[in-house]
């Protein structure tokens, strides 16, 4: 296919469109905004197969769903598609600390199964509504268009007399050339509002759940504990959870995030603690009971004027800092992450 040649300008003007004004209910645009940008940043290829694009969409939707337990779209909608596809081979009950590169390695059979079913069940609305858009200023033939795709037929709509295109999944799409020369100069702005608008749609549906963009952007920083750990073996001789004594085994002892980290992405001190190896690794990724919450409350309180490192994080938190930890953690519940009996 040929493309008609098209400023920047209006390449922005659709772009910024798409992502900010037209109708989302669910944030598979989000996710083909990023695919295209990611894609022009670091291939040459015009041609694309779903199978690809379904890559490139499990790789940001796993993390989401599965690791931060991210709600997609309002409860009172039927859920997004995605999202059945993914719990249908990863527990939504179960916790996945790991980066989705380390699950891809060692779970290849349900990354497969999801791959297939994303690119089999998610990309027809979007593909064809993606650049579907109306403006006054060009006339049809000149709306930019970032790819083009086949439609192999139409059905009809329920309540509209307009019929829904099926999109050809064998077929693929045709990137614009010129599209994908706009997408790699400008990546790092169109990144960035392609994000922005991605964690504004989600707050309003994940309320009080902390750094949603570094989550999306999967800049989530370093599980490095060493600097909190060295302070809190300064105060502390026994495991958090079952009190027993930690010195006589010190490579065992661990920095506990009480609060799951993969809820509350931070390595902030008020959410750490030292614990054994056994009780570390029977908590897991999941939340304590709440009587542990409380203790940790209280080991706030007494400690704040003694840890300087702890102080730091808690005036971060500010004045309300008890209920901010009581309401983090009922998020972090409210969000799937159930708790579990350890001592």
């Amino acid at each position: 296919m040929s493309f008609p040649k098209i400023s920047d300008e209006d390449f922005e003007q659709i772009f910024m469109h798409v992502i900010n004004l037209s109708d989302k209910d669910n944030t598979y645009k989000f996710a083909f905004a990023r695919f295209l940008l990611e894609y022009s940043k670091k291939e040459t290829e015009t041609h694309v197969e779903f199978s690809t694009i379904a890559e490139y969409f499990l790789k940001y939707y796993w993390p989401q769903i599965c690791k931060y337990k991210l709600r997609q779209n309002p409860q009172f909608k039927k859920r997004a598609k995605i999202i059945t596809i993914l719990e249908k081979e990863f527990d939504k009950s179960k916790n996945y600390p790991q980066p989705y590169d380390k699950i891809e390695q060692n779970e290849p059979v349900k990354i497969q199964k999801c791959r297939k079913d994303i690119e089999k069940r998610c990309f027809n609305d979007v593909t064809y509504a993606f650049q579907n858009v109306e403006t006054d200023k060009l006339i049809e033939d000149q709306v930019p268009k970032f790819f083009e795709y086949k439609i192999s037929r139409f059905r009809p709509r329920r309540g509209r007399k307009q019929r829904l295109p099926i999109i050809d999944r064998s077929y693929g799409i045709n990137l614009n050339p010129d599209a994908m020369s706009f997408f790699k100069r400008h990546d790092v702005l169109l990144n960035k509002a392609v994000t922005l608008e991605w964690a504004r749609f989600l707050e309003k549906l994940n309320r009080g759940v902390p750094e949603l963009i570094s989550k999306i952007e999967g800049e989530i920083p370093p599980r490095d504990l060493s600097t909190q750990g060295m302070e809190l073996k300064r105060h502390f001789d026994n495991c958090f959870y079952c009190e027993n004594p930690l010195l006589s085994q010190p490579r065992k002892i661990h920095v506990e995030h009480v609060i799951p980290f993969a809820f509350i992405a931070e390595n902030k001190l008020w959410n750490l603690t030292l614990a054994c190896q056994q009780c570390n690794l029977k908590k897991g990724g999941s939340l304590p009971t709440k009587k542990f919450l409380d203790r940790l409350i209280e080991r706030n309180k007494d400690y704040r004027g003694i840890i300087p490192l702890l102080e730091k994080s808690l005036t971060e938190l500010g004045s309300r800092f008890e209920t901010i930890i009581l309401d983090r953690y009922n998020d972090a519940k409210s969000h799937g992450f159930m708790p579990r009996s350890i001592s």
